[in-house]
């Protein structure tokens, strides 16, 4: 009965490596690269000051093939909302809309919009959400900055 034992547990780590060994070569590493640089995305593009109030600038970028709408006031004042890392995890740090007089605007495939947005009122690990979505608004996605150091002057 040992024998068996041996021989199945022996079968199961030789499958296992067979199927680990099958993935490996399906895998193709720039698939990945390729998703991350072909979607639509919000890119930090520094910080500017202006007569004694500074914003962080941002491009949502649409790499897609696709045109896609994002909601806004006006092409450049676009509905977003921050994020700030805890020590629980991401927690909003604040919306900078009620929502009236938003519309869905689009945004063609292989176009950008700039857009400026406040910055956190204290020294902290944060990032910036926008909603985007289909031309009909059959889907939605939120978009996630990277996440930003950001240290208060």
């Amino acid at each position: 009965m040992k024998p068996s034992f041996l021989m199945s547990r022996t079968s199961v780590v030789l499958l296992i490596l067979g199927v680990l060994t099958a993935c490996n070569s399906v895998y193709d590493p720039t698939f990945e690269d390729t998703k991350i640089l072909h979607s639509p995305r919000i890119v930090y593009e520094g910080i500017q000051s202006e007569a004694g109030f500074s914003s962080a600038n941002f491009t949502l970028r649409n790499d897609s093939t696709e045109s896609i709408t994002y909601f806004a006031y006006s092409e450049n004042a676009l509905h977003y909302s921050s994020e700030v890392l805890s020590d629980t995890g991401w927690v909003y740090l604040l919306w900078n809309w009620c929502g009236t007089g938003a519309e869905y605007l689009p945004l063609e495939a292989k176009a950008e919009v700039e857009f400026g947005t406040s910055l956190p009122p204290y020294s902290c690990t944060w990032r910036v959400l926008v909603t985007i979505s289909g031309d009909e608004q059959e889907w939605a996605q939120l978009l996630y900055s990277e996440p930003l150091e950001y240290v208060k002057p």
